[in-house]
């Protein structure tokens, strides 16, 4: 809104928020602003001044903040106001709001008519009885014929106005009326104060007093007239002044319905011709005469505006009337009003601000304080109404004839009236006329002016770094130099009041130093300490401070060492120091360790240490032990059981069953089983396992209950029905992170208890990724000249996958230069014009044209280099539904046959000579795998056959049969022929041809295994590792 403002050409100072409204309502506070020539109020609560509505402030509040104008709040809420109500301040008028409500009826002036307002400044407003009246000055329209001059009016209206119809005086006022304000000099040419400034009305004398002065142009002259309300009111009652036509006389001219000029309401027919005499008579013709027919106070060469008044009773009289006027030059007159003669006097003359010329912008008197409230673009200040200390003899405070002072006997001083009784017996006054200015006044000082810099020169003299009255040029050491001494001085002048006719003059200094810069000085030396010990190397002291004086307000601190030392020479050696003895003390105790047993109860340990403080000097070592221990773990502890590996099966001597040729083997397993992990307590149970075999190779398994060891607790406890583990799985993957598993079959049924299949995490490192194929070169970065093209390659995990180039090695893109034609021969010549169409020789053309045929380049060569015509041949391509001869049908398609033949002939030598090549390096290096690398159309294989080991779910029980496929030899051949009884171990798997004694499980040849794959990787020791894995399977069964 202020940048607004400011583009409206209005000035910075003008563009912030003055207040210019602030009344009383109730409770409440109506405020408004100038908001930056954005007027707006609001409605705030007394207290906090808390916002409770926001109202629109036009028509309510000028848009100017120097505008004069008026504002007045009714005890009903009703807002009138007296301003301009445009931008530009051309329209004037007097309105009427209701605040109570939102976009309330405003009623106003007639708008743009100089016989309601003409160019008006409104100088204040008061309240009496049914009416609200406005003094301003305005351009006299009735001596228009005569020139133009500004004459003080009083317009009149009522407060219940209803205004106008919408066909006459459509929210318009209907009880406006005017009269001129007159205030002159009398005589045969009377001097008239025409411009009135300020006012104040007193309700309880219903007198308006105001301030009158003479044009800007003229002599500068000054008047204070009251009018009593019975003279304004026979103004308003007598004759109005009207001009019948414009370039008439005006006419004094009376007017009988008055009614609605008076606020009384008439009939129907009257309230017509009411509205029609409101639009046609204003003006009052008789102007209002003041109460005592002349100014009561009339000054020359002088201009007063603002004023107050006061009504003080006096030891002699009930109401003294005290007018506070101030001028333009920035200071209050203080004016006494004699009750009898009404002649007045001036008591005294303020300054309020310490710089003269400071204009006086608002002042009011408040009863309830007993003082004068000034406000000033500076401050607001308070300004008590009497003065009576400033008189310190009772001649001099006769002689002031001020109202409010008078002589206390008792106290013997110049006081106002004691607890307000004006006849009290022991306080004189006489203030029955003006102050006597004759007699001997002793002089007073003024008051102390603010603090300001000073300095002090060689003579013992100050100066001020200003004026005497506080001047604050000094303060920022314009006057002084940064390193000098300085002080805070204040001034004052005798002139409160100055002696005059032979009084005494003021007594005391006129001014006043404090702070003064002071350097910092050395006091004297002090005495020598003793010295510091009384044998070997010692010292002894002496002091002194920086405090003669001290230094203060920006003094330099002393300079030097405020501590002096010398050695003490003359003392004798000291024996070595004997150090006392330090007995040793505890430290703390650490964390328990952990506890020695997990179950079945421990102990365990805290330690601490004899540090607190170590023994020293043949000390004592601390008593007590260096350790505390505690039982843990006392809950009982779970038996302890491992079962011990199944022994090999063996053949049992003397086993061999009569029918049928089979056989018997046996096998023995331990269990070590206790309730703690003492070996003293363990129970070991032997578990025996018998097989029969048949000489087909199968098995059948018992369990012989007495074939356990006597004395061993067999027979306790019951085994599982599980049978063995078998080996872990070849891990799935050979890196990332793969699974092995293992199985194992039930035995028996009811004892089976847990999962026939396990697994377990492998080869959990993280893969390496492979480079892949490099991308076909980038074209030249450059058309001429030498460029840069790159390729690029991508990393890529085992399955095929993009990762990140930092699994691989290397760099991802490759550079390399690259060779144009020569930026010469471009130079000069301009674009290439767009290819020809094919010509009769199956040709196609295009042409460039040298814009520079004679220049020379950087390099000395002539520019348009080359030739300027381009050549390349067509591509003919017939439309299929151009009819061809037919011989040129046939001539086509013997060529095509020919071009096919040779194309196949060459793909054929290509093919033959790189299969050779391939064999060749093939039978050279032998054959590789290459794991991972996508750049090969071809791969080695990965995976190699094996024999199959199938397996079943623990679901039922397996059928058991001989380890071997083969049959038994004969009885003269028979490895289990020896009747002695002992156990030998069965038949080696290798002693037979592959096909004879292969394993029922691995029951095909291993040239015939083709069913089954495992990843077997391209490196030599993962294959022996399958070889031997082969054999462990082998030796297995």
């Amino acid at each position: 809104m202020r940048a607004l403002c400011l583009q409206k050409g209005q000035s910075d100072a003008a563009c912030h928020n003055y207040v210019m409204v602030l009344q009383s309502y109730g409770s409440q506070v109506y405020a408004c602003g100038t908001h930056a020539f954005n007027p707006r109020c609001t409605v705030r609560h007394m207290e906090d001044l808390s916002v409770t509505r926001n109202d629109d402030g036009v028509a309510k509040c000028p848009f100017n903040p120097n505008a004069n104008m008026t504002a007045l709040m009714s005890e009903s809420g009703q807002l009138f106001v007296g301003s301009a109500t445009d931008f530009s301040g051309l329209d004037s008028a007097i309105m009427r709001s209701d605040i109570t409500e939102n976009n309330s009826r405003i009623l106003r002036t007639v708008q743009y008519n100089s016989l309601w307002l003409n160019e008006p400044q409104f100088a204040g407003s008061f309240e009496h009885g049914g009416f609200i009246y406005f003094v301003l000055r305005e351009a006299a329209v009735e001596y228009m014929n005569c020139g133009k001059t500004i004459y003080s009016r009083i317009a009149r209206v009522c407060k219940n106005d209803p205004g106008g119809t919408p066909g006459i005086l459509k929210d318009n006022w209907t009880s406006f009326v005017k009269a001129r304000l007159n205030c002159s000099l009398p005589g045969d040419y009377p001097f008239y104060y025409n411009e009135v400034q300020g006012m104040v009305y007193s309700q309880d004398e219903g007198v308006l007093y105001a301030t009158f002065t003479t044009p800007e142009n003229s002599i500068h002259g000054s008047a204070i007239c009251a009018y009593n309300m019975s003279a304004i009111q026979a103004a308003f009652d007598g004759a109005f002044k009207h001009q019948e036509s414009k370039g008439a006389a005006w006419r004094a001219q009376e007017v009988s319905n008055r009614d609605h000029y008076e606020c009384r309401s008439g009939s129907a027919t009257g309230r017509h011709m009411s509205l029609i005499e409101s639009s046609k008579y204003q003006l009052m013709d008789q102007a209002i005469q003041p109460m005592t027919g002349r100014p009561l106070y009339h000054t020359a060469l002088e201009r007063l505006s603002h004023i107050a008044i006061d009504i003080i009773p006096t030891k002699l009289h009930e109401r003294v009337h005290i007018i506070y006027a101030a001028t333009d030059g920035g200071t209050i007159k203080k004016i006494s009003v004699l009750p009898r003669t009404k002649d007045t006097c001036v008591i005294e003359i303020w300054q309020p601000e310490e710089h003269p010329e400071t204009p006086i912008k608002v002042m009011q008197y408040v009863k309830d304080t007993e003082s004068l409230y000034v406000g000033t673009e500076r401050a607001l200040m308070r300004i008590p109404a009497n003065h009576c200390g400033r008189h310190l003899s009772r001649a001099s405070c006769l002689n002031s004839m001020d109202p409010y002072c008078g002589w206390n006997e008792l106290q013997e001083a110049c006081t106002i009236a004691p607890n307000g009784d004006t006849l009290a017996r022991y306080w004189v006054q006489n203030a029955t006329e003006c102050p006597v200015l004759t007699a001997p006044v002793d002089g007073g000082w003024s008051a102390w002016s603010g603090w300001f810099r000073c300095a002090q020169s060689p003579h013992g003299q100050t100066h001020n770094g200003g004026s005497a009255g506080g001047s604050t040029i000094g303060a920022t050491g314009e006057d002084f130099g940064p390193n000098a001494d300085t002080c805070l001085c204040r001034t004052r002048t005798c002139n409160n009041p100055p002696p005059k006719n032979g009084g005494s003059g003021c007594t005391g200094m006129h001014i006043a130093v404090s702070n003064c810069t002071v350097h910092g000085g050395w006091t004297e030396w002090s005495a020598w300490s003793a010295c510091s010990q009384t044998c070997g190397m010692a010292v002894k002291t002496r002091r002194r401070t920086c405090g003669n004086p001290k230094p203060a307000h920006g003094g330099r601190v002393c300079v030097g060492p405020d501590r002096a030392e010398i050695y003490c020479s003359h003392l004798p050696p000291c024996p070595a120091p004997k150090q006392p003895p330090i007995d040793g003390g505890w430290g703390p105790y650490g964390d328990f360790g952990e506890c020695s047993a997990v179950c079945g109860g421990g102990f365990r340990i805290r330690r601490r240490k004899c540090d607190n403080p170590v023994p020293q000097n043949g000390g004592m070592d601390c008593s007590g032990c260096h350790f505390d221990y505690e039982v843990c773990n006392t809950q009982p502890c779970p038996d302890v059981r491992k079962a011990g590996t199944w022994t090999p099966w063996l053949t049992v001597a003397n086993g061999t069953m009569a029918s049928g040729g089979g056989y018997v083997e046996k096998r023995f397993r331990f269990t070590c089983k206790a309730p703690i992990a003492d070996s003293a307590l363990l129970k070991i149970t032997p578990k025996e396992e018998v097989r029969v075999c048949q000489p087909d190779g199968s098995c059948q398994r018992s369990v012989d209950p007495n074939a356990l060891a006597p004395g061993l607790g067999g027979g306790e406890e019951s085994e599982d029905g599980w049978g063995e583990w078998s080996s872990w799985s070849p891990c799935s993957a050979s890196c990332g992170g793969g699974y092995q598993h293992r199985t194992r079959s039930c035995e028996k049924v009811h004892e089976c208890v847990g999962f026939n299949k396990t697994r377990r995490a492998c080869n959990t490192q993280p893969c390496r990724g492979e480079w892949g194929c490099w991308t076909d070169w980038s074209p030249c970065s450059v058309s001429c000249g030498t460029g840069t093209r790159t390729r690029s390659r991508q990393c890529l995990s085992m399955s095929g996958s993009v990762t990140p180039e930092n699994d691989c090695e290397g760099k991802s893109v490759q550079y390399e230069s690259c060779d144009m034609p020569s930026c010469d021969s471009f130079l000069g010549w301009g674009e290439w014009s767009e290819w020809s169409p094919c010509n009769g020789d199956n040709e196609r053309i295009r042409t460039r044209s040298c814009l520079q045929p004679h220049a020379v380049s950087a390099t000395g060569e002539l520019t348009c280099q080359g030739s300027d015509r381009e050549l390349r041949k067509c591509n003919i391509e017939q439309a299929n539904d151009v009819p061809l001869p037919p011989g040129a049908v046939y001539a086509s398609s013997i060529s095509a046959i020919v071009i096919a033949v040779l194309v196949t002939m060459l793909v054929c030598c290509g093919a033959s000579i790189a299969g050779t090549f391939l064999f060749m390096n093939r039978k050279k290096k032998g054959l590789k795998a290459i794991q991972g690398s996508p750049c090969y159309g071809s791969y080695p294989n990965q995976y190699s056959s094996l024999p199959t080991k199938d397996y079943t779910d623990g679901g039922h029980k397996p059928k058991r049969q001989s380890s071997f496929k083969g049959a038994r030899n004969d009885a003269s051949g028979s490895k289990l022929s020896n009747g002695t009884g002992t156990l030998v171990k069965s038949i080696n798997v290798n002693g037979g041809p592959l096909g004879i004694n292969t394993p029922k499980i691995l029951s095909k040849s291993f040239n015939e295994t083709d069913t089954a794959t495992i990843k077997r990787n391209s490196h030599g020791p993962n294959n022996i590792r399958h070889a031997r894995q082969l054999e462990m399977d082998e030796d297995k069964y």
